[in-house]
């Protein structure tokens, strides 16, 4: 049995405390000549008991911990707290840490001196990968109480820890109704802690009973969410308040109607001031100076989600597009056409870009975007990748969703908004309402160049149209009638000249995106390749290539040299050292108490 002792000798605890900070500070080399010299400094003991190899399991430094591993430190050593370095491993959240000691003889059954195993102190920091890997290694319960009968979806609750939270609560590994010590369920919880959402989420699976279920102190989640005035708990009450109030039966839906009227809401107000200002002989700037003052007061703090604790997607944003291409074109073929149909290029662009832009902005909201629809397989065998297969590779290109509970490859995003992986995902549009990735991305630049044509066309139209009917007026007077009595096609002359000029930067955006074969969101070489730069002539050729849907003709990725080319093959335990994982860069810092 391997035991631990304080430093026997000044020198020695000089020793380790320069250990010690070398391991903080990931340098290897110093941890190399320290422990050459005097190979027992691994198993000495400082703060709280802390061991140089829980120091490293917190630090997160892969190689650094197989270093220490491979200089005979116990993977089982304990903290005065009975915390192992697996539990620091779990708390830092790096799975290939976690699967390393369990490798060398860490026992994930351990409990620190609050019962606590790896799991617990996992989902205390919100490391999804490292819970989801104990299940697919172990096929680990993930209802495993410490002795506060807390589970992990407890301790996500507690923590607020969000992205373990809904993990646990799409794969259907926690009991929503099992009480701690002091008879909380996690609704009790979330609660009092006033995290909407998620008091939200478990309220609409397990009904309206729920709100009349009491804890030891007598208390229901209406009564530990009243105790409280932050912003979360004020957001809480009304809604609470009125589902405690309904029979068990009652549904729990979301704001369906408040949803559709906010969608609808900008073409409406819009054609609302149309119709005020049409009954008006003069002075029509009145009604759309006060409709524009208002409407800017609304829209000021929009964010992407409505205010409300569904958190369902603002769908204002695609009301005000849509309603404004729908404004212009009833004003166009209203007030315009009958003034500039002599003019052929205007009968052949309204006939065609007009109805084209329609068609594609249908196409875009029904055309399935591209999401992942089956988990990521091994290229060679077809099994369904694990955890444990990404912990066994080098670099590897794949990853962990936590909401879609699948393995997917580098090149694929989950959107929070639409809650589903996509495949060369470029961005989610908040004026389409839906992500733009790889099925529907050329149809996106489509609607970008059509959009920018009919704005154009109508701010064309637009000065023909003043042209022919107070051609022989100064532009001054022509300018004093238009605010006066024609303020419905003037207003929408500069929405659609603002509107252009940012479609066109966005257009710009997009071609160097599309020519050099990536996306606005993956718009680096790929792991193993380096980006090559092309002549104008290549990018407008790759552009046309794409907006027909060909392959592009001029790769922009080209593999780096024999020396740096990155590998993804699967690796054993004495050859990891050589490659620091990927996801160790990908973790946070977190406080151990």
């Amino acid at each position: 049995m391997i035991t631990q002792s304080t430093p026997s000798s000044g020198t020695q605890a000089a020793a380790f405390e320069m250990l010690m900070n070398a391991i903080s500070s990931s340098l290897t080399s110093v941890i190399q000549q320290l422990l050459s010299s005097d190979p027992s400094l691994v198993l000495l003991r400082g703060w709280h008991g802390m061991t140089p190899l829980h120091r490293a399991c917190l630090i997160g430094d892969y190689n650094i911990v197989l270093l220490l591993v491979q200089a005979n430190a116990d993977v089982n050593a304990l903290t005065n707290f009975k915390e192992t370095p697996l539990h620091y491993a779990s708390k830092r959240g790096i799975p290939t840490v976690v699967h390393l000691l369990l490798q060398c003889g860490a026992k994930i059954e351990l409990k620190d001196q609050n019962g606590r195993v790896a799991l617990h102190h996992a989902a205390e920091n919100g490391a999804v990968d490292v819970v989801r890997y104990f299940q697919d290694a172990f096929n680990l319960d993930l209802q495993t109480l410490d002795y506060s009968y807390q589970s992990a979806l407890h301790l996500a609750c507690v923590s607020g820890q969000v992205e373990l939270f809904y993990f646990l609560i799409n794969s259907g590994s926690s009991d929503l109704r099992q009480p701690d010590i002091q008879g909380n369920l996690p609704i009790h919880i979330t609660a009092k802690k006033g995290y909407g959402n998620m008091t939200w989420t478990m309220l609409s699976i397990l009904g309206v009973s729920v709100l009349r279920q009491t804890n030891k102190a007598g208390m229901t989640p209406l009564d530990l969410v009243s105790q409280s005035d932050s912003y979360g708990h004020q957001e809480l009450l009304p809604v609470l308040k009125h589902f405690a109030n309904q029979p068990d039966t009652t549904p729990v839906t979301g704001p369906v109607w408040t949803w559709y009227g906010r969608l609808i809401f900008p073409f409406s107000f819009y054609l609302l001031l149309v119709i005020i200002a049409q009954h008006m002989a003069s002075k029509q700037y009145l009604v759309f100076g006060a409709g524009l003052a208002l409407a800017a007061f609304f829209f000021k703090n929009l964010t992407h989600r409505i205010n409300d604790v569904s958190r369902w997607p603002e769908p204002m944003y695609a009301g005000f597009f849509y309603g404004g291409v729908l404004h212009t074109t009833l004003c166009f073929f209203w007030l315009m056409l009958p003034y500039a149909y002599t003019r052929l290029w205007v009968l052949s662009l309204c006939f065609t870009t007009i109805p084209s832009l329609h068609y594609v902005y249908y196409r875009l909201i029904t055309t399935e975007p591209g999401f992942l629809s089956t988990p990521s397989k091994d290229p060679a065998t077809g099994k369904v990748l694990t955890m444990v297969d990404v912990c066994q590779m080098r670099n590897p290109p794949y990853r962990f969703c936590y909401i879609c509970d699948q393995i997917v490859p580098m090149d694929t995003k989950h959107c929070k908004l639409c809650e589903r992986c996509f495949v060369r995902m470029d961005h989610h549009c908040l004026f389409l309402l839906r992500c733009v990735a790889r099925n529907n991305h050329t149809l996106f630049i489509w609607l970008l160049i059509l959009g920018s044509t009919n704005m154009a066309l109508y701010c064309l139209s637009f000065f023909l149209y003043t042209h022919e009917r107070y051609g022989d007026l100064a532009w001054l007077e022509i300018l004093s009638i238009l605010i006066d009595i024609e303020v419905w096609p003037l207003s929408l002359l500069f929405l659609n000249a603002a509107s252009f000029l940012w479609s066109a930067n966005v257009l710009n955006y997009q071609f160097e995106c599309v020519a050099t074969g990536r996306t606005a969101y993956f718009n680096r070489a790929p792991p193993g390749f380096e980006l090559k730069k092309l002549t104008k002539m290549e990018k407008f050729t790759n552009f046309g290539y794409f907006l027909l849907e060909r392959p592009l003709p001029y790769s922009t990725f080209v593999r780096e040299s024999d020396s740096t080319a990155k590998s993804y093959k699967n690796c054993g335990l004495e050859d990891m050292i050589t490659q620091y994982p990927t996801e160790s860069t990908q973790n946070s810092d977190i406080n151990v108490v």
